[in-house]
């Protein structure tokens, strides 16, 4: 996979979409093979534009979004469950728009280019190797506007209103004798994703996420774009601000993984408020609603270290970013925490290095930073950025499950850090208590970004302390979570 450029982008052009087809149309660049579903190079390989289709923004990172992790999350724990003695076979594919194409004409020189598809849809064959009687099969459909919803049937049904939806008389057959269809293992299936048919259901009877102020406007703008008063497409919405509030920074950073693989946004914290976490997986604090709110926007090209690149080029080798004639290594994948090194990172080309993500607009003080300067490395060992007020200042870095030697967590909007004094340190409450931190709450992390040895993880072994051993010279530190 080669990322564009201008240089090239007229020998491709003529074969393909291009990002400048999507630019300001409301469609994300959709996945039809799921990065989530890949590893290595073949996750590099799912953000080709050859294998993209124009989604809706909205039923992209919602209803679809959701629906394919959810089919993740069921095929992987099925395949466990059977020893790993299957495969799973998937087909994903579009029902096209014959009177909708993008970019408009509104907004392109070079218009109407790219095909949208009035329909998305999935299909799966789970084939054992060894049981026939844990085959099955199903599939599922959705409508590509910002209200479709996902129907789940049988394999059958959905090779029918593909052809009804194509005008054809013809049959149509994505798996061989539909993959064993039985209607007693569909109705197994449809447990699985019951929670995603209720919340369609509620979401059409008006139980969604929005404020009502905010849903008021969305359909009054939804009318005004459907009326026919507008039918010659003279009325477009042409930007629109979207913040989002989460009860959690676990949340927040939860749904923003999501929103940078699905939909290549950030959403860079503008206000949060100052909480603990009472355990894990547990919410700050029960009841607290927009404990952070952020701000989504486009992800723009930078270097790793999050620096804005004046030029870059992407290829299968490596990503390569120009900064006032600095070349630096850039990202040709998502900016995503991994969790086993605890650190950022991403795929440059084929290999894997540390990153910066864009996430924050404040500083650790709750100063604001500039809008084209959020918090990120920028070349240092910590998170900084400037100031509006003039200056720089240290911001929390983006390590929400970090903890201090004493067990506690670290406050939401002050993750274990060095924030330039000698050794990392958080506070772990709104009264200015503080202590030497850990990075992360798993078993092997010590304070000062130090690891424990492998064969003896963290604990009170015997102290009224947490401790373990860093290497095989008997040499010890702190550490921060009980697991011994």
């Amino acid at each position: 996979m080669v990322r564009e450029n201008q240089r090239y982008k007229n020998a491709y052009k003529g074969n393909q979409a291009t990002s400048d087809d999507y630019s300001e149309t409301g469609y994300d660049r959709g996945h039809l093979n799921p990065n989530s579903f890949q590893c290595g190079e073949g996750r590099i390989a799912t953000f080709a534009l050859t294998n993209a289709a124009p989604m809706d923004a909205c039923f992209n990172r919602n209803q679809w979004g959701k629906w394919e992790k959810t089919l993740r999350t069921f095929l992987r724990d099925t395949l466990t469950s059977d020893g790993g003695s299957a495969t799973a076979y998937i087909v994903t594919g579009t029902v096209p728009d014959p009177n909708l194409r993008i970019p408009q004409s509104e907004i392109s020189e070079d218009p109407e280019r790219v095909t949208v598809p009035s329909h998305i849809w999935t299909a799966v064959c789970y084939k054992h190797h060894s049981d026939n009687r844990k085959f099955f099969s199903f599939g599922y459909m959705g409508e590509n506007k910002p209200e479709g919803s996902i129907n789940l049937m049988s394999v059958s049904d959905l090779n029918t209103q593909i052809k009804n939806l194509y005008g054809q008389n013809s049959e149509i057959s994505i798996f061989v004798g539909d993959c064993f269809h039985d209607n007693n293992k569909l109705d197994w299936v449809k447990v699985k994703f019951q929670k995603l048919i209720n919340q369609q259901i509620k979401e059409k009877q008006g139980d969604q996420i929005m404020s009502s102020d905010m849903q008021s406007t969305y359909v009054g703008l939804k009318r005004a774009a459907d009326a026919n008063v507008v039918s010659e497409k003279k009325f477009k919405v042409s930007q629109m601000i979207i913040k989002l509030a989460f009860d959690s920074i676990s949340t927040y950073y939860n749904a923003v993984k999501d929103l940078m693989i699905f939909a290549g946004s950030a959403c860079l914290i503008t206000n949060m408020k100052p909480l603990v976490r009472s355990g894990i997986g547990k919410r700050d604090v029960s009841g607290v609603s927009d404990a952070v709110e952020c701000l989504l926007v486009p992800e723009k090209q930078t270097a790793a270290d999050g620096s804005p690149c004046s030029r870059f080029f992407d290829s299968v080798y490596n990503c390569q970013c120009t900064i006032d004639g600095e070349i630096k290594s850039c990202c040709s994948t998502p900016c995503l925490y991994q969790e086993n090194l605890n650190s950022y990172r991403c795929y440059s080309g084929q290999t894997q290095i540390e990153c910066s993500p864009r996430y924050s607009l404040i500083t650790y003080t709750g100063e604001k930073c500039l809008d084209d300067h959020p918090c990120a490395t920028y070349g240092y060992d910590y998170y900084w950025c400037k100031k509006i007020s003039g200056g720089w200042d240290y911001c929390s870095p983006p390590l929400w499950r970090s903890k201090a030697k004493n067990g506690k967590n670290c406050r939401s909007d002050h993750a274990c850090a060095k924030y330039g004094s000698g050794s990392m340190w958080c506070y772990t409450d709104n009264e200015g208590s503080y202590a030497d931190c850990c990075t992360s709450d798993d078993c092997y992390s010590a304070v000062d970004g130090k690891t424990c040895r492998s064969d003896h993880n963290c604990g009170y072994h015997g102290e009224d302390y947490l401790w373990c051993y860093t290497d095989y010279q008997d040499n010890w530190d702190y550490c921060c979570k009980s697991c011994w």
